[in-house]
């Protein structure tokens, strides 16, 4: 399956990658909860933070797309998912990362004033 313009592969090249797939798993489960946990207690995400987090370079459009969480939330999800899409690859330790953005969120972080 194709990743989205905002996919990544978590590999060797990311400073906290592990040569064993279920390490790299579990802190991938743990990067998700933690900015999750962020996103409700701040009200937004930019993908850039998420990106920096898992060792990946930042980007253009990583430092204006990401996750909004509102109580009636009519664009995202209210929550991030890091889409993991090689999941029945056991045995290789590089995992590829789909993340579910809302989009652009500049706009709608000013008109939240936050």
């Amino acid at each position: 399956m194709a990743l989205s313009k905002y996919g990544r592969v978590f590999n060797s090249s990311c400073f906290s990658w592990g040569n064993d797939r279920n390490y790299n798993e579990i802190f991938l489960k743990a990067q998700e909860t933690y900015f999750n946990d962020i996103l409700v207690h701040k009200g937004y995400v930019y993908l850039r933070d998420v990106y920096e987090a898992l060792g990946f370079p930042v980007t253009r459009e990583s430092c204006v797309v990401g996750w909004v969480y509102e109580e009636n939330n009519a664009i995202g999800d209210n929550y991030i998912s890091f889409s993991i899409e090689n999941i029945d690859d056991k045995t290789n330790p590089d995992i590829e990362i789909d993340f579910n953005v809302d989009g652009c969120i500049i706009d709608r972080i000013f008109e939240k004033g936050l």
